[in-house]
């Protein structure tokens, strides 16, 4: 990897700091990955560095720090050679992003909602209704470059990719692991849903298999979400 000099300071978990820490690694850019716990964290948000007071947040080799996930997977991706050349490509693939932060805050909601009866509820209408029109239309997205046989913006990987990606394999280990320890058996199964759109699936698995991204899964520590 090259470049070096890059530090990373998120939770111990992968969420929001995930498709960051994969940008590094598609990227070939080396990073320290600095996980803290909650009390570590705090002492980092009173001391003020971070420029908005929230994780993630990325130190640059130059002593600059930058926040918010999506602005890091930009800037990294774009340091890398992993961005859309063309104007309109770079604002689309920005669509796709937002999209996916979409489909997490609606994640998130059903997560984190108290009431059992309320989160099966909220969880239905993710995996049922929301989940599946999205994908729809991004298999759409996918199919209107080169048939959709490389990635969204034909042969190039870019951070649209990434978001997208990480989003899915995240969600289906977080909901492999509900249903495992929290025995929670009325969750779907994540990859039957995206094989729903043979398109789209075959392409979860072309990003998967990029050789650093898959390294990246394989040597992160496990967190359950």
């Amino acid at each position: 990897m090259s470049g070096g000099g890059y530090k990373l300071y998120y939770f111990p978990v992968r969420a929001r700091g995930e498709m960051d820490r994969w940008a590094f690694a598609a990227a070939k850019i080396d990073f320290e990955d600095i996980r803290l716990n909650r009390e570590e964290w705090l002492k980092e948000k009173e001391s003020g560095r971070p420029p908005l007071g929230q994780m993630p947040f990325v130190v640059t080799p130059e002593g600059k720090i930058l926040a918010q996930s999506g602005a890091i997977l930009k800037y990294i991706c774009k340091k890398g050679g992993l961005s859309p050349s063309d104007s309109f490509d770079e604002a689309q693939a920005d669509m796709i992003l937002g999209g996916v932060d979409d489909l997490r805050v609606a994640m998130v909601k059903a997560h984190f909602q108290k009431d059992e009866e309320e989160k099966k509820k909220l969880w239905k209408e993710f995996f049922e209704t929301t989940v599946p029109d999205r994908l729809g239309k991004y298999e759409a997205l996918l199919k209107s470059r080169d048939e959709g046989k490389g990635f969204f913006f034909g042969e190039k990987l870019t951070y649209a990719d990434i978001a997208f990606v990480e989003f899915f394999q995240s969600l289906k280990v977080n909901v492999d692991i509900q249903k495992e320890k929290e025995k929670k058996e009325h969750l779907p199964d994540i990859e039957e849903i995206l094989k729903k759109f043979s398109l789209l699936y075959e392409y979860y698995k072309r990003v998967l298999a990029v050789e650093e991204i898959k390294t990246c899964i394989e040597k992160r520590p496990q967190s359950d979400f």
